[in-house]
């Protein structure tokens, strides 16, 4: 069994650490990826994951996952690109559990890839909308919970094409990098005041996003990650250890940092 099924089984164990007891997480773009191992992680380890994400059904089949194994949890249908639809997603977070501990501003597209000079107005509005208005939106309305509160971590999905560029990705490059900018602002914004803000900047993970007109092939895809210094893809439940490491207090003194899970492509 290699380390990425390991971690997968290990995921799907019964929710039995106390790390995050009594936490409240909500975890956009909850419905598969990182975001759906990311709220059975949290779960896991001992918090109520209130997931989010534009299809409920994949959503209720999440909660009713993490309900099996002894979690709590439950699914709140949102799109983040509609300012009303995040402040809704929030008041249900408190509404059913009282709190928000944690946020993983998850959700995202991955744009359309090709030369710059090729990029229209509604390319831009399409990438950028649910990639940073969507992550501004989330900070925001979370914030107001968790300064009120005087605690918090939120956790923002940028990506390795945030502290690094690619050709034809120019736009969704730029969110990325925006994504980063805004975690680093906001943590020196509200780190004195208990909320802290980081990012978490993965590389080439599989999942269904990663098949999504990325790449013309899966082989054309594991080809490329041969070459990376991790000499594969990352998993899903890879990048969902980093989250809970980064909600919990072992990250305490943590903030306004984009940590880069990429098997080393950045730096290679």
């Amino acid at each position: 069994m290699n380390a990425a099924t390991q971690l997968n089984t290990q995921s799907m164990q019964s929710m039995q650490s106390a790390q995050l007891k009594d936490k409240v997480a909500l975890v956009t773009g909850a419905s598969s990826g990182i975001g759906h191992a990311s709220a059975i992680e949290l779960a896991r380890r001992g918090a109520k994951v209130v997931v989010a994400a534009r299809r409920k059904p994949e959503l209720d089949a999440l909660v009713e996952a993490i309900r099996a194994q002894g979690g709590e949890a439950a699914a709140v249908e949102a799109d983040v690109t509609r300012e009303d639809d995040i402040r809704k997603m929030v008041d249900f977070t408190v509404a059913t559990y009282g709190r928000l501990d944690i946020a993983f501003n998850n959700a995202g597209t991955e744009g359309v890839f090709a030369p710059l000079t090729e990029q229209t107005d509604a390319t831009y509005d399409k990438v950028f909308d649910p990639n940073v208005r969507g992550v501004f939106h989330s900070m925001k309305y979370e914030a107001e919970v968790m300064l009120r509160q005087g605690s918090g971590s939120i956790i923002n999905n940028a990506s390795m094409g945030g502290v690094i560029g690619f050709e034809n990705a120019g736009l969704y490059i730029g969110t990325k990098h925006a994504v980063i900018g805004m975690t680093k602002t906001a943590s020196i914004e509200w780190f004195r005041r208990g909320v802290r803000v980081n990012a978490l900047a993965p590389g080439l993970i599989e999942t269904p996003f990663l098949h999504r007109g990325i790449w013309p092939s899966a082989e054309a895809m594991y080809d490329f990650a041969a070459g990376t210094p991790a000499g594969r893809v990352g998993s899903a439940q890879e990048m969902a250890t980093i989250v809970a490491f980064l909600a919990s207090d072992d990250a305490s003194f943590v903030s306004g940092h984009a940590l880069v899970a990429d098997g080393g492509y950045s730096v290679a």
